[in-house]
This record gives C-alpha cells, sequence and structure tokens, in this order.
C-alpha cells in the first residue's frame, strides 16, 4: 500500500512537472505579443519623432592660425640654406553654458495603431542662461596669433522631425536665425545652430557675460533625456501625467510633486557632481561622445504596470497554482478517503494554465483589471463544477472554487505591490504549508492505504 502511496504522489508530481511545457509556452507567447507591441510603438516613433535626447547648448569657435615652419640645412660646400614653408592650421573650441536653466511643460496624447498605442508628449521648453569665455578664447598662439570665424550656438537633438514650432534665439538681447546642422560638439545625430556676430579675443567684452534665451516645442515618444550641460543647471519640468518614470543618471530633487493631477519636478547639479565639462572636452577633441550624451537626468512616460510585463509576472506563478491546486485535490483524498485519477489532476492543471491564455488575449481588449476578473471567474466556475464531480460532493466543490478564487485575490494583490510582491508571496506559501502541515498533523501516513476510498456521486 505504502508503495501504491509513493507512486501515486510521484505521478502527481510528473502531471505537474509536464504542465510547465503549455505553461512556458504560454511564457513564449506573452513575449511575442510584448514585441509585436514594441514594433508598433517603433513604427509610431518612426512616422512622428523618436524618444528625444536634448544636449546644449554649446558655443563654438573656429579658428584659422598660420605658422611659418623654418627648417635649416648645410650643405657639402658648407653653405647654409634656409627654408620657409607656411602651414595653415584649422580647428574649433566649444564651450558649455556657465549657468544653464531649463524650464518646460508637456503635454501627452495617446497614438493607437491596432491593439496597441504609444504615449506621444509635445515639450514645451525655454532655455536660459549665461556663457562666460576664458581670455584668449582658450586657443595658445604658438607662434602667431589665431584668427577666429563666426562662432555659433549649437543645440542638439535626437530626432529634429519633432520640432513642432519655430525655434527663437535670442542672443545678448538680439534675436538670431537658426538653421539645420552643427551638431559635432554635442555628438547628437541632428540639431540646430545659430551663427552670432564674431568675437575679437582681444576685446576685453569678450570674457564677459553673454547671455541667451532659446525656446521651442518639441514632440517625442515614450521618453525625454536631457544633458545638463551647464556648469550650474537647474531643470524644472511639469505636466499633468501622472505615472512618471524618472530614470538617467540623475534623480529630481527630494521636493519633487507626483499626484493623479500630474507631476513637477526639478533637478540641480554643476560639472563638479557631473564631470561633464571633461566628458565634453573628450567629445569634442576625440568624437568619443557616448559618456556625455548618456549622462542625462529623463522622465519616461509609461503606464505605471506594462500589460505585458504584468502577464509575465503573472505566469512565473503558474507552478504555485498548480502545485496549490494539486496539494488542496491531494489533501482531500487523504482527509476525505477519496480517489482522484491523475488524469483529472492534469485537466484541472490544463484549466489553471488556460487562465493566462484568456488574460492576455482579454487584456489586450479591456486592459489588465477587468480581463483579470473575467478570466478568473471563469476558471474558477469551470474548475469548481468539474471538482464537484471530482470530489464527489457539490459542497466541496464549492469550496473549494472559493479557495482557488480567493488564490486568485491574493495574486492579484501580490501582482499590483510591485515593492512587496517577493514579501508577499514568501508569505503566502509559508501560510499554504503552515495550513497543510496543521491539516494533516494527525495523519498516520503508514496506514493511508489500509482504508478503503469511499465512492459516490456529488451531493
Amino acid at each position: 500500500m505504502q508503495k501504491a502511496l509513493l507512486w501515486k504522489i510521484a505521478l502527481i508530481g510528473l502531471v505537474a512537472l509536464l504542465l510547465q511545457i503549455p505553461v512556458e509556452m504560454i511564457r513564449g507567447l506573452v513575449a511575442e505579443r510584448k514585441q509585436v507591441r514594441d514594433r508598433v510603438i517603433a513604427e509610431i516613433a518612426r512616422g512622428s519623432s523618436e524618444a528625444q535626447r536634448i544636449a546644449g547648448p554649446v558655443l563654438v569657435l573656429p579658428w584659422t592660425r598660420r605658422v611659418v615652419e623654418t627648417t635649416t640645412t648645410t650643405d657639402e660646400s658648407g653653405r647654409v640654406r634656409i627654408a620657409s614653408k607656411e602651414k595653415i592650421e584649422h580647428g574649433q573650441v566649444a564651450f558649455l553654458p556657465d549657468t544653464l536653466a531649463i524650464e518646460g511643460s508637456i503635454d501627452l496624447q495617446e497614438k493607437h495603431r491596432s491593439l496597441y498605442k504609444a504615449h506621444v508628449y509635445t515639450l514645451h521648453a525655454v532655455l536660459h542662461g549665461t556663457f562666460k569665455l576664458p581670455p584668449g578664447l582658450d586657443v595658445p598662439n604658438r607662434g602667431a596669433v589665431p584668427v577666429f570665424g563666426r562662432p555659433q550656438l549649437v543645440l542638439g537633438m535626437r530626432d529634429t522631425r519633432g520640432i513642432r514650432d519655430n525655434v527663437q534665439l535670442e542672443w545678448n538681447g538680439t534675436k538670431a536665425a537658426l538653421q539645420p546642422g552643427g551638431i559635432e560638439a554635442v555628438g547628437l545625430p541632428n540639431g540646430v545652430r545659430a551663427e552670432l556676430a564674431p568675437l575679437d579675443p582681444n576685446d576685453a567684452q569678450t570674457a564677459a557675460r553673454h547671455d541667451f534665451r532659446l525656446a521651442f516645442s518639441l514632440v517625442g515618444t515614450e521618453r525625454l533625456d536631457i544633458v545638463p550641460a551647464g556648469a550650474s543647471t537647474r531643470v524644472s519640468l511639469a505636466s499633468k501625467w501622472p505615472h512618471p518614470s524618472f530614470g538617467g543618471r540623475i534623480l529630481p530633487d527630494a521636493g519633487a510633486k507626483v499626484s493623479g493631477d500630474g507631476f513637477a519636478a526639478s533637478w540641480r547639479t554643476s560639472h563638479f557632481a557631473t564631470n561633464l565639462a571633461q566628458l565634453h572636452r573628450r567629445c569634442v577633441q576625440s568624437r568619443q561622445c557616448d559618456a556625455f550624451n548618456q549622462h542625462t537626468l529623463a522622465v519616461s512616460f509609461v503606464q505605471p504596470v506594462d500589460l505585458y510585463q504584468t502577464v509575465e509576472r503573472s505566469v512565473k506563478y503558474g507552478f504555485l497554482f498548480i502545485g496549490l491546486t494539486f496539494a488542496t485535490f491531494f489533501l482531500f483524498e487523504v482527509l476525505q478517503r477519496l480517489a482522484i485519477h491523475p488524469v483529472q489532476y492534469a485537466l484541472v492543471g490544463f484549466a489553471l494554465a488556460l487562465f493566462f491564455v484568456l488574460l492576455i488575449a482579454l487584456a489586450e481588449h479591456l486592459g489588465f483589471a477587468l480581463a483579470y476578473v473575467i478570466a478568473a471567474l471563469a476558471c474558477v466556475a469551470l474548475i469548481g463544477y468539474y471538482v464537484a464531480y471530482a470530489l464527489r460532493s457539490a459542497r466541496r466543490g464549492v469550496g473549494f472554487g472559493l479557495a482557488l478564487a480567493l488564490l486568485y485575490g491574493l495574486l492579484y494583490v501580490i501582482l499590483r505591490a510591485e515593492d512587496h510582491a517577493l514579501l508577499m508571496g514568501s508569505v503566502l506559501v509559508f501560510v499554504c504549508l503552515a495550513l497543510a502541515m496543521i491539516a494533516t498533523r494527525r495523519v498516520d501516513w503508514y496506514a493511508i492505504g489500509a482504508h478503503p476510498q469511499a465512492s459516490g456521486k456529488p451531493a
């Protein structure tokens, strides 16, 4: 009899393991649907504008220097020959703002395609600050005085297709026209630039304060990154979107406000904290700009709990569902002297796996919460009806269905409580194990097979 009991336990365990095959297939289905969603969002971004990154502004000064190189040679007869050769050198120096303030408001809208949607935002921004240039403009003479060309003010943008209104620039209180290009100084694929009045390095005013004000509207998708280029930078962003996700390498100040009415956040940073001055110098000199452009503050406009991520997390609890259900079945066998066939275990397990398929199929149309309720009620009703016959009692079937409904409810709470999911899941498993141990504390496992098992029909 003990061998029969062990074989039954082993067979139940084997059925539970085999049921992980459809569960893993469902996980693959979730990943596939997520990839389709991501491709649709990428297509929407390509059709409008991608996630935006703003770097700058940067002041760029091209220079030219004529250097005369003299070489002296002596021939076989002792004559000294002196040859001169003029060499023209070209270069540029780039300066980050001494102070930079960015103030922006963000409007959001949804763009739909088929079952999927992407969040498209419009940033209305004003950048203002000052440049303070060093004496000599950081270009050594080296035997010849450099001649400076017209300076350019450059603002890098990842996708200039997102510019909706004319960009307006004021330099020292005077309006300046902007045009595309000039992005070598910021290392981004696109940008805008403005040619400014020439600077005289011998003029004392050159090293004085130069004020700028830059206003524009920019459309992007899903995420906004800003490189805090100023030696001292202050950024303020506000939006009616209630679920911002702050990222990047710089987080907002402690006073950031997030509520159902939207968010308002501010950042303060300096070159002492970011090392951006050295990173930008490397960008200009060797075109190694990744470190400079990745040192950002960021805001993402996404749902707080991603649909496919939540469904995938729920699938990870599939083994727990099947294990707890099978354990309950087995306890009924032990405590009620019932015989439940492994095929009945398998059918109930397939019904539990089907829950996840229903969940993802319905969630794409109805949203996660409503889809979860409908899928859970359908599976609870089906399993409860079937278990009433398997356990030969309608009352037991109803009780089993209520217990399963409670389990689905607990799983929903765990899925929504991201920060405490591990704690709550661990407590759930512990409580289930404790209940099983308490329920079987007086069971004589050696005598299990010695008793005849009851039979009958559901009451």
